[in-house]
């Protein structure tokens, strides 16, 4: 069986003015089904960059980004969406809850968008609540809720459309440190139950509770492999020089 994602020496360049910013510079690496890895780098590593390409947001300049075996690169704006919508679920460090909806109706819009009918999506929508500990909160408004209650909602809007990729970008970084352990723990207990989650973070402490870690710098992967090995944590100030993250 193929790998779920895999880069095969992925760039992706930007001009700013007369330089060439490379950031990404021919990064490759697979991730199996049911993983829990961390991408983790400083800020100008390339983490970022990777994240988009990874979630569909971005194409590589060159080389090849294969998603469940599919080459992201060929797809035009729709199929991008249409592959982003039924393969990956998002959670973002501002939770990027809609305010003036419920819970349920937060948790529903990506369904929606999907195509799924309404009752499916409402039953689909209670349910993940309820898995993230949710399901007494489904006609609360998002201000009504803690920091740490909004991103397992996020959590929850991830997980209705049963994606093949769970995508965390800095998923603790707007929580307290007991707070962000909670939601750490409810990702661990998702790859648990069998889902790929792939985590991109600055944090250390963070990126070490997870089973692989692939670390970047200036664009360029400097190591990949077990979260507990020495060589696996970002030194802070190593990598940044080139203004891109």
């Amino acid at each position: 069986m193929g790998a779920l994602i895999e880069f095969r020496e992925v760039c992706k360049y930007y001009q700013m003015g007369d330089t060439t910013v490379k950031a990404a510079d021919r990064i490759s690496f697979q991730v199996q089904k049911g993983e829990l890895i961390a991408i983790v780098g400083q800020s100008g590593s390339g983490k970022s960059t990777c994240m988009n390409i990874i979630g569909c947001l971005d194409v590589p300049t060159s080389g090849t980004y294969l998603l469940d075996g599919q080459d992201v690169g060929q797809l035009d704006k729709n199929e991008l969406a249409v592959i982003r919508n039924k393969m990956l679920g998002f959670i973002f460090q501002q939770y990027n809850l809609l305010p003036k909806l419920t819970l349920q109706e937060n948790v529903e819009v990506p369904l929606m968008y999907a195509g799924v009918p309404k009752a499916e999506r409402q039953e689909r929508a209670r349910i993940a609540l309820e898995m993230v500990g949710l399901g007494n909160k489904l006609r609360h408004k998002p201000m009504q809720l803690s920091g740490g209650q909004q991103q397992r909602a996020s959590i929850a809007r991830a997980l209705a459309g049963d994606p093949a990729v769970i995508l965390a970008d800095e998923p603790t970084g707007a929580l307290d440190s007991h707070t962000g352990r909670e939601v750490l723990s409810m990702l661990q207990e998702l790859h648990a139950a069998g889902n790929t989650v792939v985590l991109i973070t600055h944090d250390n402490s963070i990126a070490v509770q997870t089973q692989r870690i692939i670390r970047l710098e200036d664009g360029q992967v400097v190591y990949d492999g077990d979260a507990q090995a020495p060589e696996a944590i970002v030194v802070p100030g190593a990598a940044g020089r080139r203004g891109v993250t």
